[in-house]
This record gives structure tokens, sequence and C-alpha cells, in this order.
């Protein structure tokens, strides 16, 4: 297995009163995060998806109040972050983590496989999208925000990270900025979601790939 996840803060995570109902959706923690070379770096999607024949997500409130025993081992798997960021990312699914890793290996990382070791991952929201391969805008309501916002922060406190970036211009409209006030002594910054095709590799748009890579360049500069 490429990458395997660090457990060295899963005491902390573990806590968290959704990882309790859903231990798969735990973040991904490179075995690198933790590196004298480079300060702590948090990257956060948009969210993860369901199979579409599944229904159990439709309702916020029915979500929230489930947990992964009522899920199929097929939507498990849909939801499991460490297995999505350390598989060999062969479905059209996996972009966003191709991309992410492509543009880490721009800043010549030391690594035993691929360079996205160096960083923590996970998905800003905690309910699947309604629609496979949607953006979560077609089905955010109030509570999605202020759940994503209270484990955030307990993630944010358990990983300590320097830098958190939002991977998904979506994302942090609803809850980034909002993230970003109730935390301090953490930089926060935004692009644009690594699959959309409009606005990732477009030159023109500020909150693109290439400000993406600026971002890893300031971070992979400094320490501590």
């Amino acid at each position: 297995m490429p990458n395997p996840s660090s457990t060295y803060f899963d005491s902390h995570l573990s806590g968290i009163t959704h990882y309790q109902a859903f231990p798969a959706m735990l973040p991904f923690v490179g075995g690198d995060y933790a590196s004298a070379g480079h300060s702590k770096l948090l990257i956060l999607g948009e969210s993860f998806y369901f199979p579409e024949e599944s229904t159990v997500h439709k309702d916020s409130g029915g979500w929230y109040s489930a947990n992964q025993g009522s899920l199929t081992e097929d939507e498990i798997v849909y939801i499991n972050c460490r297995e999505l960021v350390e598989c060999d990312w062969s479905s059209p699914g996996h972009r966003m983590y191709r991309e992410l890793n492509s543009c880490l290996a721009e800043l010549d990382l030391p690594s035993l496989d691929r360079p996205i070791s160096h960083i923590c991952y996970t998905n800003a929201f905690l309910r699947p999208a309604s629609e496979t391969g949607e953006s979560f805008a077609g089905c955010c309501v109030d509570q999605d925000v202020a759940v994503s916002l209270d484990v955030l922060t307990k993630v944010v406190a358990a990983l300590a990270p320097d830098s958190v970036i939002f991977a998904s211009k979506y994302a942090w409209d609803v809850v980034g900025w909002r993230l970003a006030e109730q935390v301090s002594a953490t930089r926060f910054d935004f692009v644009s979601h690594p699959a959309d095709p409009h606005h990732w590799n477009v030159k023109s748009y500020e909150h693109g790939r290439e400000k993406f890579i600026a971002l890893l360049k300031g971070w992979a500069t400094k320490t501590g």
C-alpha cells in the first residue's frame, strides 16, 4: 500500500464524535506530515460521494444521527478517506488526488512513493454529496455547515497544522472563512477544486492551479 496513513494523531482524532460514528472518515495523515523539513499542511477537499443507488445520505438529519453500521460495505469504501488517498487512483473519480499529488511532485519533496505523504487530507463536508460527482452546493443545508465547523475546528486542534488550504472555493465560501475566524495561529487560504475544468487550469483565473503551486512553495520553505 503506497504512503499508508500515520496513526500518530489517532488518539486525538478518534475522540471526535463524528469519527466515532464514521471511523472510515478519519483524515489521511501522511507519514511525512510532521517532517522537520517543512511546516504542517492540511488540505481540505469538498465532499465524499456515494454509489448512485445509495439513499442513506440524502436527508441531513438522518445522516448525522446514523453511524457506519448502517452502511453497506460499498458505501464504506466510498467514504474511507485514508484508503482513497492510499489507493492507485485509477478511477476517473480519483482525479482530485492525482492533481494534488502532481502539484506536490513539482516541489521535489523526498518521499518513498508519492509526495502526498507530506500533507494531511480530508474533506470539508462530513456528509456525502447527494448526487455522485456533483458539487455539494446542490444539497448543502445549515446543519452541514454547523457540523463541518464543529468537526474541522477539532481536527485542526488535533493535527495542529501551520497552514490549511481549502481545495474548493465553494467550501471556502461556506465554511472556510468561518473556520479561519475561529482558529488562530494557522494560515488559511483556498483554491478552486482541482477537478473543476472551468477554473483549475485557467491561467486567467486567480485561484487555480498556479495559485496552489505558489501556496505549496511557500509552505515547503517554512519550518515549525
